[in-house]
C-alpha cells in the first residue's frame, strides 16, 4: 500500500493506543505519509438548561475534552509523525466523510464498534454507514482474539491470513478485483501474512438444484453448467496469474453457490483475520452505494475488513 499518503484516524471515542492506531501509525511511519487524527462530538439532545443545572459538559466542552486526549495520544505515540488533531461536533459518520471529501484523505482506518445484542455481528451503525458511503478506502479493523499479545507493543501484531473477494467474471468490475488484488497482495508482503483468493459464482436458472435427473451427464443444463464454470475458472486464472498464483495453488478458491455466504465460509475455514471487497464493483446510478454481496459479507463478518470503492463513485455526503 504504498500509494497511501494521506491517512485519517478515526478514534470513535477510543483514545487509548489500541492496535488499530499503532497500525495506522506503522502505514504511516512506512510511507512516510500524512496523519490525522479525528474524533467526533455527537450533538447532543439535552436541553441547555438542564446541562447548566446538572454541570454536565456542553457540546463544546466535550469537543475540547476529545481534542486534548487525541493529542495526548499522539504526543505519546506518534509525536515523531506530528500529526494533525480534528475533533469536530455533529453526526460521526457525516463529518468523517466530510473531511474526507475536504482534505482528500486516501485510507480511513478505524476501530470496529460491535453492534449490540447476541450474535451481533462486528460492524456497528456507523461503522456501516462509513463502508457503504465513504469515498476512500475504509479499513475497519479489530483488537486480537489475545490483546494481552499486543499489550504495550510499540507496533501493531500482523495479519497472519488475508481473504481477497474477488468477482473477475464480471468485464465491467475487473478493474476492480485488480484493485482488491494489489491492496491484498501488498498487505500479505507486508505482513508475511498469507494471501488466499475467493472467487464465487452462481446460476440461477430454472431447473438447478432439482436433481440428478434434471442435471445428468447428457442434460443441456448440465453443459451450461460446465461452462459457466470454465468462463468463470479462466477470468479467475488469469486475474490471479499477474500475482504469480495458478488455479492450481490450493489459496485460489472457486466456489459455487451465494456470493457472501461462500467468502464468509472460506474466511471461516482459512482462519483469515483480514477480508479485503470492494462494496461494488462500478459506479451505478445515484442512490446505489453497495452491492448485495458486500452488504451480506459486511453484516455477517467477525474480522477485519477493508473495504475498496470503484473509480468515479460518489458520496450522498457533500463536503459542506
Amino acid at each position: 500500500m504504498r500509494d497511501v499518503k494521506n491517512i485519517l484516524y478515526f478514534a470513535d471515542g477510543d483514545f487509548g493506543p489500541n492496535s488499530t492506531f499503532k497500525r495506522a501509525v506503522d502505514l504511516a511511519r512506512q510511507n512516510r505519509a500524512r496523519l490525522t487524527l479525528m474524533d467526533v462530538t455527537p450533538e447532543s439532545d439535552i436541553a441547555a438548561d438542564l446541562i447548566k443545572r446538572y454541570g454536565l459538559a456542553d457540546e463544546a466542552q466535550q469537543s475540547e475534552q476529545r481534542e486534548a486526549a487525541l493529542t495526548h495520544l499522539a504526543s505519546e505515540w506518534a509525536g515523531d509523525l506530528l500529526p494533525h488533531v480534528r475533533s469536530p461536533i455533529g453526526n460521526p459518520f457525516v463529518e468523517v466523510i466530510r473531511a474526507v471529501l475536504r482534505e482528500g484523505y486516501d485510507l480511513l482506518i478505524k476501530p470496529a464498534r460491535p453492534r449490540a445484542g447476541t450474535g451481533a455481528g462486528l460492524f456497528g451503525s456507523a461503522d456501516m454507514h462509513l463502508l457503504r458511503k465513504c469515498p476512500c478506502p475504509v479499513w475497519i479493523d479489530r483488537e486480537p482474539e489475545r490483546p494481552e499479545a499486543a499489550a504495550g507493543a510499540d507496533h501493531a501484531p500482523g495479519y497472519r491470513s488475508i481473504l481477497a473477494a474477488v468477482d473477475p467474471a464480471a468485464t465491467d468490475a475487473r478493474p476492480m478485483s485488480q484493485m482488491i488484488m494489489e491492496r491484498a497482495s501488498a498487505l500479505a508482503e507486508r505482513d508475511g501474512a498469507e494471501l488466499n483468493v475467493v472467487h464465487a459464482w452462481q446460476f440461477t436458472g430454472a431447473g438447478e438444484g432439482q436433481g440428478a435427473a434434471v442435471v445428468g451427464a447428457g442434460s443441456g443444463l448440465a453443459d451450461a453448467l460446465r461452462h459457466i464454470e470454465r468462463r468463470h475458472a479462466e477470468a479467475l486464472g488469469a486475474l490471479v496469474a499477474d500475482y504469480g498464483l495458478t488455479m492450481d495453488d490450493g489459496r485460489v478458491h472457486l466456489a459455487k453457490g451465494d456470493a457472501a455466504e461462500q467468502v464468509l465460509a472460506r474466511a471461516d475455514a482459512l482462519n483469515s483475520d483480514l477480508i479485503v471487497i470492494g462494496t461494488i464493483g462500478r459506479p451505478r446510478d445515484a442512490g446505489v452505494f453497495i452491492g448485495t454481496t458486500a452488504e451480506d459479507v459486511l453484516q455477517g463478518s467477525h474480522i477485519a475488513v477493508l473495504a475498496l470503492k470503484p473509480e468515479g463513485f460518489v458520496s450522498p455526503v457533500t463536503a459542506n
